[in-house]
């Protein structure tokens, strides 16, 4: 019997210098270059395309560890590359990120690893 995939929906958020920055860091034209702009400049992630939540990210790790012990398959998918259709979907639904569907079924919060077992389960009985 082939095992169901788990898919984790995330939503990144570009993060650009002004995230990191307030109205005492940008600068005054009087400063000398470079003086206060700097310092919040480098806090700023550089490894980084884009941000998400932390509930997002227990939620990954979660669905990692999960399939890891389990022997299981798992997709990130990322609505902000997401395709049209699947945006939709979640707009009509009223869904917020994290999200964690298999196959037919599907968890709006974070759920804890007896959740996802019981989900797997169902799934393997239909």
């Amino acid at each position: 019997m082939l095992l169901p995939k788990i898919k984790v929906y995330v939503k990144t958020v570009e993060i650009s210098v002004l995230d990191f920055s307030n109205v005492l860091t940008l600068g005054h034209a009087c400063d000398s270059p470079g003086e206060r702009i700097s310092s919040s400049m480098q806090h700023m992630p550089r490894d980084l395309s884009g941000s998400i939540s932390d509930e997002e990210r227990k939620a990954i790790d979660l669905v990692e560890q999960f399939s890891k012990e389990n022997g299981l398959d798992y997709e990130i998918i990322d609505l902000t590359k997401a395709g049209r259709m699947t945006q939709l979907n979640f707009i009509i639904k009223g869904w917020k990120v994290p999200v964690i569907s298999v196959g037919k079924e599907t968890i709006t919060r974070l759920p804890t690893k007896e959740e996802l077992a019981s989900l797997l389960r169902r799934q393997n009985m239909c």
